[in-house]
């Protein structure tokens, strides 16, 4: 922008002519009226130039506009207050040649610079400065020839910015000037502020190990960080509230200053005292107060300066004014987490500041952490190649930088090269975190190979064999390969605020499904602390944060959804999880921090944020890698087997139990091929809506499929079956929301069984007895020979014979019971099943059931739901007992009533011709010993 300005000069007739030319080049207006200054063409160019093009080349500060005036000289020439108040004599007199300018403050304290002075000023030039107006001027300041600095010139006073001033440049006689030795400029600069930062964050106390979400009663610790870079401030103040109903209530006695390491500095009470830290209400709120610097009192602020302590290296100040809150909001509701402000003085300028935090909300969430289940593989970060950063795309030599990112908002690019690595405020993303390009990390600390002599050399975490040690550094001289991958990973040197890492938009996600979203995180700062007097972890006289620690400020990062925040990962420790610091590249480790997110019933896009959560200075250098938005798998399991068998043009049900630590997989549908796997359809009237039940770990249902008999002839031998599950009925139709189990599906074989055999299998259990697995079973309808192979399994898959029982081939007896004992011993999960075989090699099959050394629990394990026509369900007890089962409806009739004796162990039964029951909702009742068991289970058609 240019400055413009008007100039009224008085001319001779005979000069007026000149002047005129010179007014279609400068554009000055002209005023006829008595002599009061000889300006020379030369002149009026120096000015024009000054001015003009002060604000493009910085000469005149670029900061202040002068405006010439004439308002407070009369016809007469002289002053029109010449009795102005302090207007000193030795100033000048109120008639000498002079020029006028007027102008607004922009500062308490500029300077005013007359150069470029002409040979006939000699050493009589002054500088006057007035305040008022022209009726009423005020003389405050007097310099002859040398600059008027208004910080010291009128004795430090100052002026009132936003406040109108004159300026009178004159000659101490009355001698009347001529010629163009008379030329000068005059300038007004501000004088150069503080270079300050701020910023606001906090610490869940409570997570601090491990990180987490934020829950009902945790401990905040909320931390408002003032930077002072150069220069000094005074009357310091920070204050906050806490506002009624707002979530969170402050911790008596918490208030304090405290380093950016987190220490406290001072400690203060909370009533008004003699201390300069309290709280006081406000109607229902509580106001956090702190007068902050030396010579701070309750009652008076104090002053801080770039040298003063809590000092980093001697250059900068960093102090925190912090205090601890108790959560006792419910889920799901916001806090305010931001908020608040410092308010300084800036000595250079004298200009006043409000530094004032941003609104900014945590939410209280409930997460388990990460997915307690499966993750999916697929990722929805699709930016910065689905977060790992990429890897080289050209062959050897390789490239060591890979280049900027759009997805780092807040921070400068800069390359690891010889000359160092990224500075504050800077962020690289590389192969190789060295100095000077080295692939070996064991250089001593410090050593000059290491980015400010001490920071890890270390490489990517993607794909790394060991997830905590990660990658080597990349040897750029050698091609991609599995041993040296060079993959690219973000290394951030946090700022002093609280900003913004990484952020990408994420879309196309599914609704109602949780997602872990999670980083892998590397602290490579070692030996980075300084104490608060200023000294370095590696100076004889330095204070360690904790003991075996100084490794300076820690990382905390907040993950942020749509601008509030869910997840902080608490202080990443050098060396891992409470790790002593021991400097060792080999000892450091990575670490894996997040939590799992549940999308809305229609959301389908989201905002994703990693934020600086710490202050900086002296440590909090970290690298990013690995950044995942991935869906929380349920666990699959298909039943009988993998390879269930039915004789040709029989029936066969199969089953798949699904469990998930979150209850909203429950939408599922069958699907078969015919073609090995290529293509899969739907197959109709075989989908629904589950009811899972809590087993004690997670939620759990067991859908089922029968196969129909004309699904099951010789060329359906082969026939694949899988079961597809997702948390909606939209989810169910979207191919990118559904889940599988993609590795264990269902082959289905066919046999050629000779026929078909009456004879049913009523029950099959089995119990372990001195490690041999004891079996079970009654049959029914034996109205031939028959025999009875058990087969053992290892994997339910494949089978071979364990022995043979013998019918009894008495017809008249309508219940057969029959037991079989393995000789091998049960060292680990085995499964059982029955082959029933006549005379004319027909064949029937029993269910699977499986036993382990482990101490199975005693109760309800699992139940078919929901179910048709029959409804099988397994009960395990620790002896031989008797148990009462029914089928309660929804208006509390038992429809269905049976009693089963069972035998230690698992014990596999149904209840059928439940196909006339009504479809929809019923309770599954079990009477044992006085004991009763639950299930909610459901009927469909």
């Amino acid at each position: 922008m240019v400055a413009s300005f008007t100039l009224f000069v008085t001319i001779s007739k005979k000069n007026r002519s000149t002047l005129t030319k010179m007014k279609t080049i400068i554009s000055l207006p002209i005023q006829r009226v008595k002599i009061r200054l000889i300006i020379t063409a030369a002149m009026l160019c120096i000015l024009h130039v000054c001015y003009a093009q002060a604000p493009a080349n910085n000469n005149c500060g670029g900061a202040v506009t002068l405006t010439s005036s004439t308002s407070c000289v009369n016809t007469s020439g002289t002053l029109q207050n010449a009795t102005t108040t302090g207007l000193a004599s030795s100033c000048g007199t109120a008639n000498s040649q002079d020029v006028w300018y007027t102008f607004i403050a922009q500062t308490a304290y500029p300077v005013i610079t007359v150069s470029s002075l002409g040979a006939s000023w000699g050493s009589r030039l002054r500088i006057q400065l007035f305040s008022g107006t022209c009726v009423g001027l005020t003389a405050i300041a007097c310099a002859s020839n040398a600059p008027l600095n208004t910080l010291t010139n009128p004795g430090g006073i100052g002026l009132t910015p936003g406040a109108t001033y004159f300026i009178r440049i004159h000659k101490n006689n009355t001698t009347a000037p001529t010629g163009s030795g008379w030329t000068f400029n005059i300038c007004i600069t501000n004088p150069t502020p503080g270079n300050i930062d701020y910023g606001k964050s906090y610490v869940n106390i409570t997570k601090n190990v491990g990180g987490g979400t934020i829950n009902p009663g945790d401990t905040l610790e909320i931390r408002a960080t003032l930077v002072i870079r150069s220069q000094s401030l005074d009357s310091l103040e920070f204050m906050d509230t806490l506002y009624n109903n707002g979530g969170v209530r402050l911790i008596p006695g918490s208030i304090a200053l405290r380093t950016n390491e987190g220490k406290v500095y001072k400690a203060f009470t909370d009533v008004l005292d003699t201390d300069a830290g309290y709280r006081y209400t406000n109607g229902l709120d509580t106001v956090i107060k702190i007068n902050m610097g030396t010579g701070a009192t309750s009652t008076a602020r104090g002053s801080l300066s770039n040298t003063s302590k809590p000092s980093v290296f001697g250059s900068s100040c960093i102090i925190m004014a912090t205090y601890r809150v108790v959560v006792y909001a419910n889920y799901n509701s916001l806090i305010n987490v931001g908020g608040g402000k410092f308010n300084v003085r800036d000595k250079p300028t004298g200009l006043t500041r409000n530094l004032s935090f941003v609104l900014r909300n945590a939410i209280i969430y409930s997460s388990p952490g990460l997915c307690p289940n499966a993750v999916s593989a697929t990722n929805a970060i699709g930016g910065d190649f689905n977060g790992t950063f990429g890897t080289p795309l050209t062959g050897a030599p390789l490239a060591r930088n890979r280049g900027t990112s759009t997805n780092v908002p807040s921070y400068i690019y800069r390359t690891f090269s010889s000359a160092g690595g990224p500075n504050d405020y800077y962020y690289g993303i590389a192969n190789n975190t060295s100095a000077t390009y080295t692939t070996t990390n064991t250089w001593a600390k410090p050593d000059s190979k290491r980015v400010f002599n001490v920071w890890d050399i270390i490489g990517d975490h993607t794909g790394a064999t060991n997830t905590a040690k990660g990658n080597s550094p990349c040897d750029t001289t050698l091609p991609v390969s599995a041993t040296n991958p060079c993959g690219y990973m973000l290394v951030i040197n946090s700022a002093y605020k609280t900003d913004t890492a990484f952020q990408y938009a994420v879309t196309n996600l599914c609704p109602n499904t949780y997602y872990e979203i999670s980083a892998w995180i590397r602290n490579i700062c070692y030996k980075c602390s300084c104490d608060s007097n200023g000294v370095g972890a590696s100076g004889g006289s330095y204070i360690p944060f904790a003991p075996g620690d100084s490794s300076g400020v820690q990382p905390n990062l907040a993950f942020d959804i749509d601008g509030i925040d869910y997840f902080t990962t608490g202080n990443i420790v050098y060396a891992g999880v409470g790790a002593t610091q021991q400097g060792s590249d080999s000892v450091n480790i990575w670490v894996k921090r997040g939590f799992t997110y549940l999308t809305g019933t229609s959301q389908t896009s989201l905002t994703l944020s990693i934020r600086n959560n710490a202050p900086g200075g002296g440590g909090n250098d970290w690298a990013l890698d690995d950044i995942a938005f991935a869906t929380c798998l349920p666990n699959m399991k298909y039943s009988p087997t993998l390879n269930p068998m039915v004789c040709d043009s029989n029936i066969i049900t199969i089953r798949d139990t699904v469990r998930s630590y979150f209850n909203n997989y429950n939408n599922y549908k069958w699907q078969r091929s015919t073609d090995g796997g290529t293509t899969w359809s739907d197959i109709p009237g075989a989908s629904g809506t589950a009811v899972p039940y809590w087993n004690g770990t997670e939620w759990e249902y067991v859908a089922s499929y029968t196969v129909p008999s004309n699904q099951a002839y010789f060329p359906n031998n082969g026939d694949k079956y899988r079961l597809i599950v997702a948390t909606t009925v939209s989810n169910l139709a979207n191919t990118s929301c559904q889940v599988t189990d993609g590795v264990s599906i269902v082959t289905l074989t066919v046999l050629d069984c000779m026929g078909v055999l009456n004879t049913d299998i009523l029950s099959f259990n089995g119990k372990l007895v001195a490690d041999r697995a004891s079996l079970n079973w009654t049959t029914t309808n034996e109205k031939e020979q028959l025999q009875y192979l058990i087969e053992r399994s290892s994997n339910g898959i494949n089978f071979s014979t364990a022995g043979t029982v013998t019918g009894y081939n008495t017809i008249s007896s309508e219940i057969n019971n029959y037991t079989f004992t393995d000789p091998l011993p049960v060292t680990e999960k085995v499964y059982y099943r029955l082959v029933i075989l006549n005379n004319k090699n027909e064949k029937k099959y029993s269910r699977v059931i499986n036993m382990q050394p482990l101490g199975e629990k005693y109760g309800l394990v699992n139940v078919i739901n929901p179910f048709n026509n029959e409804l099988v369900f397994e009960f395990v007890t620790n002896t031989t007992t008797h148990i009462e089962v029914e089928i309660v409806d929804a208006n509390g009739k038992i429809v269905r009533k049976n009693n089963y004796l069972l035998y230690t162990g698992t014990n596999s039964l149904s209840i059928s011709k439940t196909d006339l029951l009504s479809s929809g909702l019923y309770t599954l009742r079990i009477n044992n010993r006085g004991k009763v068991f639950t299930r909610q289970i459901m009927k469909v058609n």
